[in-house]
């Protein structure tokens, strides 16, 4: 699962990570070292605007709302299982036009008895953003100004990842990124991106237990406390 990340990125750096065309929001891109669910959160999506294809970053709610939902939904939404993705109607309505990445510095996990829970820092080793596959949605009929919301896709862990969790999100690789937001309806080339990413892209080191609060939000959550677990 992905219930936890930390984004440090610049305004430059999400503009070339992206390949960004269309104009970035009036934001200052402030770093969040602890993004919970419920939070708004920068992804970036493909849309069409006066017959031409732009891709943008967008402020979004971390826990999908699907567009047909007269209520919020009473069951997680934050994460969307690759393998049930074209079985559900909460996620296979956004399949064909509305998917997005999610780009984050590293997520966190937890591993141990409950009580005793430790949280690690999971990041890439060539110390790169990952692109985190997701989908959008927007509803307009929870709320009449409207809400953008997002889920992060997951998959099973590969063997190295496995130390901490079974699964793990979706880290497309930024060639894959055209075909991921391009304007192609659903179909096996996208299927086929979902799986675990190369064995040796992750390294993971244990962290501060104050990453299990919401309430902290500073950049030495992450920093290491201890020997690396892979």
């Amino acid at each position: 699962m992905c219930g936890r990340f930390w984004v440090s990125l610049t305004k430059e750096q999400f503009l070339e990570l992206l390949a960004l065309t269309g104009e970035a929001p009036e934001t200052n891109f402030p770093p969040n070292w602890n993004v919970a669910p419920t939070h708004d959160v920068l992804i970036c999506a493909e849309r069409g605007d006066g017959g031409e294809r732009r891709r943008r970053l967008k402020q979004m709610r971390w826990g999908l709302i699907p567009v047909w939902a007269k209520e919020a939904p009473k069951f997680s939404t934050f994460n969307a299982k690759a393998e049930t993705l074209e079985d559900k109607a909460t996620w296979k309505g956004a399949l064909n036009k509305f998917r997005c990445v999610v780009p984050v510095s590293g997520f966190y996990e937890w591993r141990g008895p409950k009580g005793e829970k430790q949280p690690f820092a999971i990041q890439r080793r060539d110390g790169k953003p990952m692109l985190l596959a997701g989908l959008w949605a927007y509803n307009d009929k929870i709320d009449p100004e409207g809400v953008f919301s997002f889920t992060i896709i997951t998959c099973r862990a590969n063997q190295t990842m496995r130390a901490l969790h079974e699964r793990a999100p979706v880290i497309l690789d930024p060639d894959d990124l055209d075909l991921w937001l391009g304007p192609d309806p659903w179909g096996d080339a996208m299927h086929a991106l979902l799986k675990p990413c190369p064995e040796d892209l992750l390294t993971a080191y244990p962290v501060n237990k104050d990453v299990g609060s919401v309430k902290n939000n500073r950049p030495d959550l992450m920093e290491p406390q201890g020997e690396k677990v892979f």
